[in-house]
C-alpha cells in the first residue's frame, strides 16, 4: 500500500462524505420541516433522526479533514443510524397496514385519480396490500444497499485512511541528521 494510494483513498472518503452527509442533512431536514407543517409526529421524529446522522457524517469529515483518525467511525455510525431509524419506521409501517384505514383515508382527487386511469377504488383494493409492502419493502432493501453499502465502505478504508492521516502528520525533526 502506498502514500498515494492511501491518500486517494482520504480525499474519495472525504469526498463522498461531504456528498452525502450534506445530501441527507438538507433532504432530511426539508422532509422534517414539511412533517412538522403536516403535523406528522412520526415524519418530524424519523426526520430529525436522520438529519441527525447526516449531521454526525458532517462531523466525522471535519474530524478527519483536521487529521483526526476518530472522525472516520463517526461515518459509519452516522450510516448505521439512518438504516436503523428507517428501517424501524419501516418495519413499523409493515406491522401497523390496515386495509380499511387506508381505503377511508381515499381522497375524492384520489378516486378521481384511479377513475382517469381507467381503475375502480374495488379494482384496486386487491392490488393496496401488495404495493404497500412492495413499498416498504424496497426502501429497507434500498437502505440496505446504500446505508449499509457505505458503512462497509467507510469501515473498509479504516487502514488506508488511518495512513494517509499519519503521513499528512509526519513532519520530518528540523535537526534530525540526513
Amino acid at each position: 500500500m502506498t502514500d498515494n494510494d492511501s491518500e486517494k483513498n482520504l480525499r474519495r472518503v472525504l469526498w463522498i462524505s461531504a456528498l452525502d452527509g450534506w445530501s441527507i442533512s438538507l433532504f432530511a431536514g426539508l422532509c422534517t420541516l414539511i412533517s412538522l407543517l403536516w403535523f406528522e409526529w412520526a415524519g418530524v421524529i424519523v426526520g430529525a433522526l436522520v438529519t441527525t446522522a447526516g449531521a454526525i457524517e458532517l462531523r466525522g469529515r471535519r474530524k478527519l479533514l483536521r487529521g483526526d483518525a476518530h472522525g472516520l467511525p463517526l461515518l459509519v455510525r452516522a450510516q448505521v443510524m439512518i438504516l436503523a431509524v428507517i428501517w424501524l419506521y419501516a418495519f413499523e409501517n409493515l406491522l401497523a397496514f390496515d386495509e380499511a384505514t387506508i381505503m377511508a383515508s381515499v381522497t375524492p382527487e384520489m378516486r378521481n385519480a384511479l377513475s382517469q386511469a381507467g381503475v375502480s377504488v374495488e379494482d384496486f383494493r386487491p392490488m393496496l396490500k401488495p404495493v404497500y409492502y412492495s413499498l416498504y419493502l424496497t426502501v429497507i432493501a434500498v437502505t440496505l444497499l446504500f446505508q449499509g453499502g457505505l458503512a462497509l465502505y467507510y469501515h473498509s478504508r479504516r487502514t488506508k485512511i488511518t495512513a494517509a492521516l499519519a503521513a499528512r502528520h509526519t513532519v520530518p525533526h528540523p535537526h534530525a541528521s540526513a
